[in-house]
């Protein structure tokens, strides 16, 4: 009979219980030797693309939900769309048609 799991997490066969494990080999971590040379050694970080646009993110301005509350009532209500509104659009598509 096969031991996969059923649609549920419903266990077919046995379950053995699972008891911590001591690592095979351990692993022993020196420190690095002291530099008696007299020459000054740095340590440099370098940043992906990805998370300098992560940082940008963080530093936008946070979502001003009252702003968003009012355009959305102001479309609920039928007063979003001015004439105003509707004649800068016009104007718009018209320069960039031409």
């Amino acid at each position: 009979m096969s031991e996969i799991s059923a649609i549920g997490n419903t266990v077919v066969g046995s379950v053995k219980s699972a008891s911590p494990v001591a690592p095979a080999n351990p692993v022993e971590v020196a420190a690095p030797a002291v530099d008696t040379t007299g020459v000054t050694v740095s340590d440099r970080v370098e940043f992906s693309q990805e998370a300098q646009m992560l940082e940008k993110i963080q530093e936008l301005p946070a979502v001003r939900q009252d702003r968003i509350d009012a355009l959305k009532d102001a479309i609920a209500a039928n007063t979003y769309l001015t004439e105003e509104k509707l004649n800068l659009a016009i104007d718009r598509m018209i320069d960039e048609v031409g």
